[in-house]
């Protein structure tokens, strides 16, 4: 499900700084959409007042297996939040614990020096996520 974005647009994410992964994962709404039967599902708002709300699978062995989000604000918001899960899919729970914003911005490629909040963003909506699962899990390790 693809964003169609005019020239204009593309050219004014160029032009702002956004590196060509960031403006591609936004573009192609990447890793946007729901789960369904989700192990957790979790609303964070950033100061900012950009908005996720992550899903996410996770197996009996702590792996995530699929992680989709929702949002409400940037572009930034939208890349770093894709960026993350890319990053997540596939690992165990405690190795997601260990991602970070640098993580999240190396993946990008960088953002605009003005949304260089956004990885928090998504990081921390991650670690909000993570917190509940194991809370219904019985432990909490964060």
């Amino acid at each position: 499900m693809s964003r169609k974005l005019v020239e204009e647009e593309l050219k004014l994410l160029q032009e702002s700084g956004y590196p060509k992964k960031a403006i591609k994962l936004y573009v192609d709404n990447a890793n946007v959409g729901t789960i369904d039967n989700p192990d957790i599902v979790t609303t964070y708002v950033g100061s900012c007042g950009d908005i996720i709300k992550l899903y996410m699978k996770i197996d009996r062995a702590n792996i995530i297996k699929d992680a989709k989000f929702y949002y409400l604000g940037c572009p930034g918001s939208a890349a770093s939040a894709a960026a993350m899960i890319e990053l997540i899919k596939g690992k165990t729970i405690n190795t997601a614990k260990k991602i970070n914003e640098d993580d999240v911005l190396n993946e990008l490629g960088g953002l605009p020096e003005t949304k260089l909040d956004c990885p928090k963003l998504a990081i921390a909506a991650l670690r909000k996520a993570i917190a509940e699962y194991e809370k219904t899990r019985g432990r909490s390790e964060i």
